[in-house]
């Protein structure tokens, strides 16, 4: 059996927590023994322990506290004999400690962001990088090419369950049970463009006044507080108080996404110093498709890699509010193509995203590193 450490710095659940716990519950544990180290308290923590999975804080609290985690890092990976480390994003702390001590390491790369020669020092020492898209090693290797070689592209996966039941939304909020639900689901943050969404709902009420919308995600930081903030006064202003709900991170949200009749994935490019920020591959339209929910993605990042426009769902220009409308009014209007868009996202899920097929290709890579 052979020891496998995970390193995941966040504390928060978002969509690249999500997909780890995962790996940790379906990996085989008769060849592989998992434990997981992070930098902080919170949610993820709790769930994995609940999988069973030995979990070791390491603090990170100042700045110093960043050589003692990677001397922390170190200790640990000689103390437990460990055989391979698995970082969930490019922490360079984990990169280091595993490197000193000679013990080969993985990353995981699930976003498009600014780069920076941290995460370039990361990819040259590893000996793999699981990429969740070919939009973010295009992304990575756009100025680098000769890391090319590094990457290995592997989907996220999902559970998913024989019969999802919907949430009962519609009695939650006090709706009429002939109301239409559309909703955008993920993490609060500036490159979701959820901006976009409400012009879009506002679009959508004068054609269809009978409708409902959600954004529900949890924040994470002082600036998607600030952003959400924002995104509620303009809900305000635009006068869909009424018809419109903001709710946290649900434990529920497969059987959320059900109960929608259009889920909205509105991801924009945002252009930073250094570089952009969006969507590497975008989860939450994967759980919209094994749902059988209409999904309309936005054509960037990797969502183009996930949705095929007008067979498994729709996608449409990033920050297009009237692209979006314009896709939800299509598919409220044609019961038969949101029927096909759905049945089609289902297979695509089953085809492509199967959770036995990411594990195996996830454990491949391991053995192809353990036993070259």
């Amino acid at each position: 059996m052979k020891n496998i450490l995970y390193v995941s710095p966040f504390p928060h659940i978002g969509g690249g927590e999500i997909s780890l716990l995962i790996i940790l519950k379906n990996l085989d544990k008769k060849r592989f023994k998992v434990s997981l180290i992070c930098y902080a308290e919170g949610l993820f923590v709790e769930k994995a322990k609940k999988l069973g999975i030995e979990v070791v804080i390491f603090k990170r609290d100042s700045l110093f506290s960043n050589f003692s985690i990677l001397w922390k890092l170190f200790r640990y990976i000689k103390k437990n004999n460990i055989h391979i480390m698995h970082v969930n994003c490019l922490d360079i702390r984990a990169g280091i400690a595993a490197w000193l001590a000679r013990v080969p390491f993985i990353g995981h790369l699930r976003v498009v962001f600014p780069f920076t020669w941290r995460d370039r020092l990361f990819v040259q020492l590893s000996r793999k990088v699981i990429a969740v898209s070919n939009a973010v090693v295009n992304a990575f290797c756009k100025e680098s090419s000769g890391y090319m070689s590094k990457f290995v592209v592997i989907p996220n996966a999902i559970e998913i369950p024989g019969d999802i039941t919907p949430a009962r939304l519609k009695e939650e909020f006090r709706l009429s049970s002939d109301t239409k639900l559309v909703g955008a689901v993920g993490r609060i943050d500036t490159f979701k463009g959820y901006e976009y969404f409400i012009e879009s709902a506002n679009i959508i009420k004068k054609e269809v006044p009978n409708v409902a919308f959600f954004i529900i995600g949890g924040v994470t930081h002082e600036e998607a507080e600030m952003y959400l903030n924002n995104l509620k006064r303009s809900v305000s202003k635009l006068g869909l108080s009424d018809s419109f709900f903001f709710t946290d991170f649900r434990e529920d949200i497969l059987s959320v996404i059900a109960a929608l009749d259009i889920l909205v994935v509105p991801s924009i490019e945002i252009r930073k110093a250094g570089g952009r920020v969006t969507e590497g591959f975008g989860r939450v339209a994967i759980e919209g498709m094994a749902a059988e929910v209409p999904v309309v993605a936005s054509n960037v990042g990797g969502l183009p890699e996930i949705v095929e426009d007008n067979i498994s769902g729709m996608l449409v220009p990033p920050g297009n509010p009237n692209a979006i409308a314009e896709a939800v009014l299509a598919i409220f209007t044609d019961e038969t193509k949101a029927k096909a868009l759905g049945e089609a996202g289902r297979r695509t899920i089953l085809e492509r995203f199967s959770l036995k097929k990411v594990i195996k290709e996830i454990e491949g890579v391991y053995e192809r590193i353990l036993y070259r």
